[in-house]
């Protein structure tokens, strides 16, 4: 068939199974299913079962054992993790930067949504599973990390990059403000504290990496160090975090750092958070 080329389903669409740059994904407009090649080209249409029949069949097998789920913030899209996508891929990690529709679905969707994926990456031979997620996409790593016994795969190392594991102060200053509660959904709800501090925290090495300037942050309106979003107190995980960073960033841009990307795949494959101007001075 003639491939349909698409701009690859940012918030309309969701990630459920990813394989070496293939991906199915769900419409949240009418339930449509469909096959996305490498250069998000519709490879095939149909039923779920039909989509992911046509994806093992045509997409390549991840090669290594060793696999990262990626999960951008509310309101973004998987462009946000591209370079770390990059440089993780570079690393010899088989990798799924998951898009998902943040502002259209609650939480537990976009969840179930990861366990499929992860389910699949286990399926192709993934001995271990690793999760890093910005704002939003740190409580869906959280909660996908917790079912990752009963689903059948090894949970790896954590990291979340400025997630508001205690919950943010603005989502509850705005959380009964009409325009807020329309475009946020759900998920706007999800990051106020008393949804937040809900999430379970998996039990395994969790490294928090926060953006903020070392003094009073990037927006005077909130209390103490802070990205213009989340506070740094706000991203941390007193008594179970294994790492924590420091990094002078605001909330957008800092899963988009060079020293971000270097720290994070450092503490996948070590345990300590490194910067490259750390690891150059070791």
């Amino acid at each position: 068939m003639n491939r349909v080329p698409t701009l690859g389903g940012y918030q309309l669409w969701s990630d459920l199974w990813i394989r070496s740059g293939w991906r199915v994904q769900q419409s949240t407009a009418n339930g449509t299913v469909r096959l996305l090649d490498p250069a998000y080209r519709i490879a095939a249409k149909g039923s779920l079962e039909a989509c992911l029949d046509a994806g093992q069949t045509q997409a390549p097998a991840a090669e290594g054992d060793r696999a990262v789920i990626l999960l951008h913030g509310l309101g973004r899209g998987r462009i946000v993790m591209r370079r770390m996508e990059h440089a993780l891929r570079k690393a010899g990690w088989t990798v799924a930067n998951v898009g998902y529709p943040s502002l259209r679905r609650p939480l537990a969707y976009h969840v179930d949504a990861v366990r499929c994926i992860a389910r699949a990456l286990h399926q192709d031979g993934a001995h271990e599973i690793a999760l890093v997620g910005h704002s939003l996409g740190g409580l869906v790593a959280r909660m996908t990390a917790v079912h990752a016994g009963e689903d059948g795969w090894t949970l790896g190392r954590i990291v979340l990059v400025g997630s508001p594991a205690q919950g943010s102060a603005i989502a509850e200053a705005l959380k009964d403000f009409p325009p807020f509660r329309a475009i946020a959904g759900e998920c706007g709800r999800a990051v106020t504290p008393l949804h937040a501090i809900q999430v379970p925290v998996p039990a395994t090495e969790i490294a928090i990496i926060a953006g903020g300037n070392g003094k009073n942050g990037y927006n005077p309106f909130l209390t103490g160090d802070n990205d213009g979003i989340v506070t740094v107190d706000e991203t941390r995980l007193p008594g179970t975090e294994s790492a924590f960073l420091l990094l002078p960033s605001t909330h957008t841009r800092l899963p988009m750092r060079h020293d971000t990307v270097a720290a994070t795949l450092s503490f996948l494959e070590t345990g300590h958070l490194l910067t490259q101007l750390q690891a150059g001075r070791s």
